[in-house]
């Protein structure tokens, strides 16, 4: 990095990851102990019956009194953390140790995250590479991704598996600026068996690599083919229907069809408007160049994961999804490096400030440290709101949309836009702000816990 802002990024990585260690050993989230749960339940169930159908049957028993009684996501996303959880499965089997009620076995678990997030990195450094030989430029992208807001809420506080859904997609898309179409649908198709919140992006770019219509299809059914395996596998197993309605894909229509324009005769979807806007474009784009590919690729990949969460209502740790595509496309246009990083800045920090004021789940104290029946702690939400009058939603939803926009636009490959004030040189002050408004969820947790 250059020695003008090596000082400044230093500090600001140093304040993050204090953050980040604060939010990942203090606070044990419901989410946590529920999906640590689930992954020891694939070796019960097959120690107690020998039939992984009867997964979900077994999980919905409840056996240690989870607040999310079932199950609710297809098994496929839990192995990999099953086979890292395998040995406090082992203490909890014969030893006795419940892993829900030992604190160091959970954050044994909560590492599997971490390590995922690592490779995470190494991946967007793999891809990053493919755009730019500069270490300068590489480094600015895996610090950015690491110390995102989305990043800490995802990991460290909530403890949520997105994180493995994103490995496979970044590998896919990997493989295909490489020019290997087959492991490109081939990783993305497992990322689509985890969770398919990427189906939006995989239909994008397979819009822009390929305009043969048929084939387009059997790119589909590709994409598809390990979801659909994992259906099949687990038809008519007991409980299993059941569960998959409390998971995160159920109910999805609804979401996508919550954003309307009042247009006779049914309204019209903001949703799949812009979504239909992203696939006309990318079916229609030609790749007039390497390098004009690959910077088509990342912007629609990432594209739709933008239009999703600026027209879908979303649990606060879901946007983790645009890391690091969001990142890695900032990188595809340096000469607008600060303007970027600025409406990342203020498009997250609205979004940070919506969900301080109106999800009593944010960085709730209650969670921290299990101590949840003996604190009297208000939630953060419920101690600003009784402070500050006027919440001012619409005005800061206005904001966050208005900053997500103009990314997509500024970063789109046909924008070339020569101006003065589009390509100033970053302040050395931005960076540390930055790690200081997303530190500000933690510190008002502490300080609530303090006061309290």
């Amino acid at each position: 990095m250059l020695k003008k802002y090596s000082f400044s990024y230093k500090i600001s990585f140093l304040f993050s990851f204090i953050i980040f260690v604060l939010a990942f050993v203090l606070f044990y989230y419901m989410d946590l102990q529920s999906l640590t749960v689930w992954t020891l339940n694939v070796w019960d169930t097959l120690a107690e019956t020998g039939n992984i159908r009867a997964y979900y049957e077994y999980s919905a028993m409840n056996l240690y009194g989870l607040t999310h009684a079932m199950v609710g996501s297809d098994i496929l996303i839990y192995l990999p953390w099953a086979v890292w959880n395998l040995p406090i499965w082992l203490l909890q089997r014969f030893a006795g140790l419940a892993a829900i009620d030992h604190f160091w076995m959970i954050l044994y678990s909560k590492l599997f995250l971490v390590a995922v997030f690592v490779l995470v990195l190494f991946l967007s450094r793999k891809i990053a590479g493919l755009f730019s030989p500069e270490k300068e430029d590489l480094h600015r992208m895996l610090f950015l991704s690491a110390t995102s807001f989305f990043t800490v809420t995802s990991l460290a506080y909530v403890g949520q598996n997105d994180v493995v859904v994103i490995a496979p997609f970044l590998m896919g898309i990997y493989e295909l600026l490489k020019g290997n179409k087959k492991r490109f649908v081939l990783w993305v198709a497992i990322s689509i068996a985890f969770k398919p919140f990427f189906v939006f992006s995989y239909l994008a770019v397979v819009l822009f690599i390929e305009k043969n219509l048929l084939k387009d299809i059997a790119y589909f059914f590709g994409g598809f083919s390990i979801y659909v395996l994992q259906k099949v596998l687990f038809i008519g197993a007991p409980a299993y229907s059941e569960s998959l309605s409390y998971g995160p894909t159920s109910g999805a229509l609804e979401l996508m069809l919550q954003a309307q324009l009042t247009i006779p005769p049914a309204g019209l979807s903001l949703f799949f408007l812009g979504m239909g806007i992203v696939w006309l474009m990318a079916y229609f784009c030609p790749a007039n160049s390497i390098e004009s590919f690959k910077n088509y690729v990342i912007y629609l990949a990432t594209a739709p994961m933008i239009i999703f969460f600026l027209f879908t209502r979303y649990e606060s740790y879901r946007p983790f999804y645009l890391v690091p595509l969001l990142f890695l496309l900032m990188m595809t246009k340096p000469a607008y490096k600060r303007l970027n990083l600025l409406l990342e800045t203020v498009a997250t920090g609205s979004l940070m400030y919506f969900y301080l004021m109106d999800d009593v789940l944010f960085y709730n104290p209650a969670y921290m440290l299990r101590l949840s029946e003996e604190m009297t702690t208000p939630s953060i939400s419920a101690w600003l709101t009784s402070m500050i009058p006027g919440f001012g939603y619409s005005a800061f939803t206005a904001i966050f949309f208005l900053a997500m926009f103009l990314i997509l636009m500024i970063n789109h490959p046909a924008f070339h836009l020569k101006n003065a004030m589009l390509e100033q040189e970053e302040e050395v002050w931005l960076i540390p702000v930055r790690s200081l408004l997303y530190g500000l969820p933690m510190l008002l947790a502490l300080l609530l816990v303090i006061i309290y």
